[in-house]
């Protein structure tokens, strides 16, 4: 059911999409779940009367501090509570931080149609076939300009130019009047696939009247114009035409844009390709059977054929622009990859900025590259790079196409959602029609007035993939915790009257001690203070089990903070051993003091 398809009819989408059009709303209400103050995860509701529409579900990936975590994914609290009224999703295109999040959405709730472009689709129904999900909605392609309706809302998807290709803004028209979501664009008035940016059907929309824009906040600290993906050629062109040894190329995996022109340089220079990483091989095949990518079959070769080819003829495309600890390009500028390593003479180019959070890894993955001998081309003045966000001149193009009575800033960090909104106002439009919201705000807006009126849940959803589908915040904070300052386990036995009678047993985990303090001596000294803690609480005969481990806990706590100026992690265990009964009974509690 989810292969795309280029037609849709209600019949062919589950039951809960066949509700009656309410168009009697005079109000809509914009919710934002992800994307704002923040790089990912966008995903955003649009409410009138009892119809939702989705736009984009997406993934962000996680900060340092959250240890043990491969996804963020946005609370979808709000869709399951409200799922009879979910109409349908748009998406823009295909970047994960943007269609990520479906396969995870689509566990919990229903979303009866999906629409977007062919290569994102593509790229989704891989997605949901390996979660066993592809029975669970309908997949349709959309065309640029094609008009399809979801609930009340009339979308219309025109061409816009980002850094993958077949990207979409849109069009939403409304009982209520009309919005725009530009999804992620640039102006680029040369690309590479020659799909324009159809700025006449913005410009028509802005002639016609738009209530409300929604826009692409990222570059909007960086004066000026995006350059054009075809400015990134010359630079290919050089790094392939002066190479001595091998080239290797990180980009992100899902810019068909630039993996096209390197292609189109190995194939100029004579240079067989081999692609490291699951999702860049993916979207390669995806993007040749759909069209977007044309090179001939004898061009790609199995990294173990590699080393039957001189150095000159080498190149390898890889994931891991970003640093990543387990991609392809940090493993090999660790030598930790089982079948590249890093020659003496090699070139790496580092096809892509590094998102905010990413500086770190990016530069010791480039450091730990120079170190085993490699010329490594990275930074923005290197020329293999361009961004696919608009700056603010583009911006400003945007918001005077449109001509919005309203404005809010989309998808960027809270710094960047308020720059754009002062850029609003520079362009004519109301300081007072300009919103800056935070995920879960709701927006209502009438074709008069527009205000913020509540809010809804908007958490995160933490997956470790490894382990569990989904973990608790209160986890990756003891993770951090333990990791800052270590861990301290306490096991006691006592019997029904709360006496001791076998321990005080200690264990420490990453405690840095003070100095000239053996651990042996602090051992004693935790075991006596022990003692004391449990004497004192025991002493209140009535006070529950639970309660007497979380003052135990609190105690120690205090103890660490005053004698070695730490706060590890405790946890107290209790042994209860009866004096009538044989068996043993267990329990652990773990009490945090930050």
């Amino acid at each position: 059911m989810a292969k795309p398809s280029d037609s849709y009819t209600e019949d062919d989408a589950p039951k809960a999409s066949k509700s009656k059009v309410d168009t009697s709303s005079n109000t809509i209400k914009v919710i934002p779940l992800g994307g704002l103050g923040e790089i990912g995860k966008n995903t955003m509701a649009i409410m009138c009367g009892n119809d939702i529409m989705l736009v984009d579900a997406g993934l962000a990936f996680p900060t340092e501090e959250q240890l043990g975590v491969d996804l963020v994914l946005p609370d979808i609290t709000f869709l399951r509570e409200n799922q009879d009224k979910i109409r349908g999703l748009a998406i823009t295109h295909g970047h994960e931080d943007h269609i990520g999040g479906i396969p995870f959405i689509l566990r919990d709730v229903t979303i009866p149609v999906i629409y977007g472009p062919a290569l994102a689709l593509g790229l989704l129904e891989g997605k949901l076939k390996e979660n066993g999900l592809e029975e669970t909605t309908v997949l349709r392609k959309v065309k640029p300009r094609q008009q399809v309706k979801i609930g009340c809302f009339q979308v219309e998807f025109i061409r816009c130019t980002h850094s993958i290709a077949d990207s979409f803004s849109l069009i939403i028209r409304t009982p209520v009047g009309t919005l725009v979501h530009t999804g992620d664009f640039k102006f680029d008035f040369t690309p590479v696939d020659g799909e324009q940016f159809d700025i006449a059907s913005l410009s028509r929309a802005g002639d016609e009247g738009v209530l409300l824009l929604m826009s692409d906040s990222t570059n909007t600290e960086r004066d000026g114009y995006s350059p054009s993906e075809r400015t990134v050629w010359a630079k290919i062109n050089e790094v392939f035409s002066t190479a001595p040894h091998r080239i290797i190329v990180t980009t992100f995996a899902s810019n068909v844009h630039r993996i096209r022109q390197v292609l189109q340089a190995a194939i100029k220079y004579e240079r067989k390709v081999a692609i490291l990483g699951r999702s860049m091989l993916n979207l390669a095949g995806i993007a040749r059977e759909l069209g977007y990518m044309t090179f001939p079959d004898g061009l790609l070769v199995p990294v173990d054929q590699l080393k039957q080819l001189p150095l000159d003829q080498v190149v390898i495309l890889t994931t891991g622009s970003q640093g990543e600890p387990l991609s392809a390009l940090s493993r090999i500028a660790n030598n930790e990859h089982k079948q590249i390593k890093i020659i003496p003479g090699d070139t790496v180019v580092i096809s892509a900025t590094p998102i905010p959070g990413n500086e770190r890894s990016v530069a010791n993955t480039i450091n730990a590259l120079f170190l085993r001998g490699a010329n490594v081309v990275y930074g923005r003045g290197a020329g293999v790079h361009v961004s696919g966000h608009a700056c603010r001149e583009e911006q400003k193009l945007m918001i005077n196409l449109c001509k919005p009575k309203f404005f809010m800033p989309l998808h960027g960090e809270f710094r960047m959602l308020v720059r754009h909104a002062e850029l609003a106002v520079e362009c004519n439009v109301d300081p007072e029609n300009t919103f800056v919201l935070e995920n879960g705000e709701i927006l209502e807006v009438s074709k008069d007035k527009a205000q913020v009126t509540g809010r809804v849940d908007s958490g995160v959803i933490l997956i470790d993939s490894s382990r569990a589908f989904e973990i608790d915040e209160s986890i990756v904070d003891q993770r951090r915790h333990i990791a800052e300052d270590g861990l301290v386990m306490v096991a006691m036995s006592i019997d029904s009257n709360c006496k001791l009678v076998a321990g005080p047993d200690v264990s420490l985990r990453g405690l840095i001690l003070p100095k000239g303090l053996p651990a042996e001596e602090f051992v004693l000294k935790v075991q006596e203070e022990s003692k004391r803690l449990l004497e004192e609480v025991a002493s209140n005969q009535q006070i529950p089990k639970e309660a007497m481990k979380q003052q135990l806990a609190m105690g120690l706590s205090e103890y660490f903070e005053e004698n070695v100026k730490a706060s590890p992690l405790v946890q107290i265990i209790l042994n209860e051993i009866s004096s009538t009964k044989s068996r043993t009974r267990q329990s652990t509690s773990t009490r945090e003091i930050s």
